[in-house]
């Protein structure tokens, strides 16, 4: 019970101060309600084909799609992930890092992930689209940061589950029966043959951009800094 009161107690307290991801999930949820209300998917196909990431329109310089792809989302189930992801974990990096870091990060895995899925071998007319890019640099930043804490209710370290989360990511996307990896496509076939095949509807590889672009930041932050005593320290040593 202490620990499990110990979790909501860590959990809801950067949730008062956490303007930025509040805002994020305020534009997420209200962009998929405007489309829902209008239709949905199949009505508002214009605004996917224009804003949702596309091997084929990238080869056409339409650029921006390696952003706002991140921002449309294909159901309501969808973008509650996403956005509940956005306020547990972002909520807690913006508490710890401020907001301009919680923002870059989110922009760079949404980027990173946009990338990995285009250079792992999608065919030229898949649509990506989600937040899942940045959700997956937020975890791997908070794990890469915080690598000793307990990831509750998860009994292992917060190292160890980015890891596994990377890996996994990255072994889902390259079994993906329709990049033909050799080694790798069959397992992808057999999932298939046994009713698995919706595992590969799930952007794989934006996981792993977005999770390096996580992991990456993480490290660099944790980089040692060079202080007023390490300097005197290395001037004696060149001098003596």
């Amino acid at each position: 019970m202490a620990a499990l009161s110990h979790f909501f107690r860590s959990m809801v307290f950067p949730l008062r101060r956490a303007r930025l991801s509040w805002a994020l999930v305020a534009v997420l949820l209200a962009i998929h309600g405007g489309i829902s209300w209008g239709g949905g998917y199949d009505r508002q196909f214009g605004i996917y084909e224009l804003l949702g990431l596309q091997l084929d329109s990238v080869r056409h310089w339409k650029l921006w799609q390696l952003i706002t792809y991140a921002f449309l989302h294909g159901s309501w189930g969808h973008v509650a992930v996403n956005s509940i992801c956005v306020l547990l974990i972002g909520a807690k990096l913006e508490w710890q890092l401020g907001p301009k870091k919680l923002l870059f990060i989110s922009l760079a895995g949404i980027f990173c992930g946009g990338w990995m899925h285009l250079l792992l071998g999608v065919t030229t007319y898949s649509l990506l689209v989600g937040f899942s890019g940045g959700c997956a640099a937020l975890i791997l930043l908070l794990t890469t940061i915080s690598p000793d804490s307990r990831m509750f209710p998860i009994p292992v370290t917060a190292r160890s589950l980015g890891m596994g989360i990377l890996i996994s990511e990255l072994l889902l996307a390259l079994i993906d029966p329709r990049l033909h990896v050799p080694g790798f496509s069959s397992l992808g076939q057999h999932m298939v043959a046994r009713g698995l095949g919706n595992w590969f509807e799930m952007g794989h590889a934006c996981h792993v951009g977005g999770g390096l672009a996580g992991w990456l930041y993480g490290r660099w932050l944790l980089r040692p800094t060079m202080t007023l005593a390490s300097l005197k320290k290395e001037r004696q040593r060149r001098e003596g």
